[in-house]
């Protein structure tokens, strides 16, 4: 389980609303990681001395709430839920994908 740097509060009431199970609280957790990490493998060349945990940290609250979100609907099989809410975070947060 990684909800080491998920907002406790914000993802406790995220895990509420979709009434999710212990173990999907925590895979949707993980995949939020999960996509952190791959994020970190990629970093530009000026970021490669930073390391995993720095990186993770310097993720605002906001991004890993929405992945957690995202990989929570994934998790309930609500993938055009999903896909609406990454597709609204990309649009208010100018990423080109």
């Amino acid at each position: 389980m990684s909800f080491k740097y998920l907002p406790i509060l914000s993802t406790g009431e995220i895990i509420a609303t979709l009434n999710l199970t212990g173990e999907q609280s925590a895979r949707a957790a993980d995949l939020a990681a999960k996509v952190v990490r791959q994020a970190w493998t990629r970093r530009p060349a000026h970021k490669r001395a930073q390391g995993y945990a720095e990186f993770a940290t310097a993720v605002p609250a906001c991004s890993w709430l929405t992945m957690f979100e995202v990989a929570a609907l994934l998790e309930l099989g609500r993938s055009r839920e999903a896909s609406r809410l990454m597709k609204a975070y990309r649009i208010l947060h100018g990423s080109s994908r």
